[in-house]
C-alpha cells in the first residue's frame, strides 16, 4: 500500500505539471496492435505479403505495436482434448461452410479452414503472454524491471478535453481515471489472408455451364456457349481475395491497475516475476471476413497495373473494410472523430462512410462523452481516400447540416449507424 501511495502522486504530479503546458487536445485515438496470421505457403503467397506490409496504420487509432507481429497456426495446433474443451470436436457448421464453396467449384478452390483458428489464436495468445506484452508496452517495462510513464502520460494529455484537463490541472483526480480508461481501450486484430486467381474460378463455372449446355439443341447450345466464354472472359482477370480478421480488447480496470502497482519494488522496478503472474487478458469480441473479386483489365487505365499492383490495392483495400466492418459492429471499436470547420471530420472512403450514414455529436463531460444532437453524411460531399497506390489528396468528408452549438476542436462526432 506504501508503494501505491508514494507512486500515484509521481504520475500526478507530472500529468498536472504538464497539462498546464497543453493548450489544444488532439483528437481521441483508442490502441490498437495489428498482428498477421502468417500463412503464405499457397501460390502467390509472397506477393500477398509484401502488399500486407505496406498497409499504412490507421490513423484513427494511436499505434501500440508490440514485438509480437506474426503467428504460424501451425505451431499451435490443437490437440483433440483442447478442441473437445472448447465444444469445436466436431464443428459441423465451419466444414460445411467450407466445402459449399469448394464443391461450387469442383474441388479447385480449397478455402483455408478458420473455424478453429479463433483457439489456436487464444493458445498463442496465452502461451507468449500476449496480454502482459501490450501492458509493457504502456509502462515501457524494460528486461531487467524498469519502466517509465512517458507513454502513458502522453496518451493521457494527447486526449484529455479542455474541461477534464482543467479539473485534473487543479485537483490530479482525472488522471488517474483517464489513463485507466485509455489502456482499457487497447484492441489487438489478427488478421488472415487467403487469394484464389479468378480464372481457377472462372473456369469452374464455365466447366459446369458447359455440363448443363449439352442437353440444348444445336443452335442454342452454340450461342450458349458462347455466352459462357464471355462471361469467363470478363471475370477470370485478377483475383478472389478472402480477408478473416479477429478483434480483441485488452481488459484493464481499477483493480488491475491497483495489481500493477504492487508489482513495484522499493528500488521503482516491476517486479517481474509478481508482474507475470498477474491474470492479464485479452478478451475476445469478434470475428469478421471481407470477401472481393478483383478485376483489372476491364479498365483502359489500368491497363499498366504490374501483378503486385494487383495484390497491392486488394490486400489494402480489404484490410481496410474488415475493419471498417469491426468498427461497425463492434460500439467499443468505434473510432470517434474531432469536429472540423464547417460541420466535417477528416474521414471518408478508406473508413467505410456512406452517404446518409448518422454520427452522434459528442461532449465530454467528467471524463465521459455524452450526444447532444445528430447529424448526416452529405452523400455529395464525401472524401475518396482509399488506397489507390498514389498520394491520397487531403479533404475531408462533410454532413448535411449542422447546429451552432456544435463547436470544431470542442466537440466530437462518432458513427450511429
Amino acid at each position: 500500500m506504501n508503494k501505491m501511495k508514494n507512486f500515484l502522486p509521481i504520475i500526478l504530479l507530472f500529468i498536472s505539471f504538464n497539462l498546464s503546458a497543453q493548450q489544444k487536445n488532439d483528437y481521441t485515438r483508442s490502441s490498437l496492435h495489428l498482428h498477421l496470421v502468417d500463412d503464405f505457403d499457397y501460390e502467390n503467397g509472397d506477393y500477398v505479403l509484401n502488399s500486407y506490409e505496406k498497409f499504412e496504420f490507421p490513423e484513427n487509432y494511436n499505434d501500440h505495436t508490440i514485438d509480437f507481429r506474426k503467428v504460424k497456426l501451425s505451431d499451435f495446433e490443437l490437440t483433440d482434448a483442447e478442441k473437445d474443451i472448447a465444444g469445436e470436436g466436431n464443428n459441423a457448421l465451419g466444414n460445411m461452410a467450407t466445402s459449399v464453396v469448394e464443391n461450387s467449384t469442383s474441388g479447385v478452390i480449397e478455402l483455408p479452414n478458420n473455424s478453429l483458428v479463433k483457439l489456436q489464436l487464444d493458445k498463442y495468445i496465452k502461451e507468449n503472454k500476449i496480454a502482459h506484452e501490450l501492458i509493457k508496452k504502456w509502462w515501457n517495462i524494460q528486461n531487467d524491471g524498469g519502466f517509465n510513464t512517458d507513454l502513458v502520460n502522453f496518451r493521457s494529455i494527447q486526449n484529455l478535453s479542455e474541461e477534464t484537463k482543467k479539473l485534473a490541472a487543479v485537483s490530479g483526480s482525472g488522471s488517474i481515471n483517464q489513463f485507466n480508461g485509455l489502456i482499457s481501450n487497447t484492441f489487438l486484430v489478427f488478421t488472415r489472408l487467403n487469394y484464389v486467381s479468378n480464372k481457377i474460378v472462372a473456369e469452374s463455372i464455365r466447366q459446369v455451364a458447359y455440363e448443363t449446355l449439352q442437353k440444348l439443341p444445336g443452335f442454342a447450345q452454340s450461342s450458349a456457349t458462347k455466352a459462357a466464354d464471355k462471361i469467363y472472359e470478363k471475370t477470370s482477370e485478377g483475383y478472389s481475395v478472402w480477408t478473416t480478421s479477429w478483434l480483441y480488447q485488452l481488459e484493464w480496470d481499477k483493480i488491475l491497475y491497483k495489481e500493477f502497482v504492487s508489482t513495484i519494488s522499493e528500488n521503482k522496478k516491476i517486479d517481474l516475476n509478481k508482474f507475470n503472474k498477474i491474470n492479464f487478458q485479452l478478451n475476445y469480441l469478434d470475428q469478421e471476413k471481407v470477401t472481393s473479386l478483383v478485376t483489372f483489365s476491364l479498365k483502359k487505365s489500368d491497363k499498366d497495373r504490374t501483378k503486385q499492383d494487383v495484390f497491392d490495392l486488394a490486400t489494402i483495400r480489404n484490410m481496410d473494410k474488415v475493419l471498417v466492418k469491426l468498427q461497425k459492429n463492434n460500439d467499443v471499436f468505434k473510432p470517434i472523430f474531432p469536429l472540423q470547420e464547417g460541420f466535417a471530420i477528416a474521414a471518408g472512403t478508406k473508413e467505410g462512410i456512406e452517404g446518409g450514414d448518422k454520427f452522434e455529436v459528442l461532449e465530454t463531460k467528467d471524463g465521459e462523452y455524452n450526444r447532444i444532437g445528430k447529424m448526416k453524411i452529405d452523400e455529395k460531399k464525401i472524401w475518396d481516400n482509399s488506397w489507390n497506390s498514389e498520394d491520397i489528396k487531403p479533404g475531408l468528408t462533410y454532413f448535411k447540416k449542422g447546429s451552432k452549438k456544435y463547436i470544431p476542436g470542442i466537440h466530437y462526432v462518432r458513427l450511429i449507424k
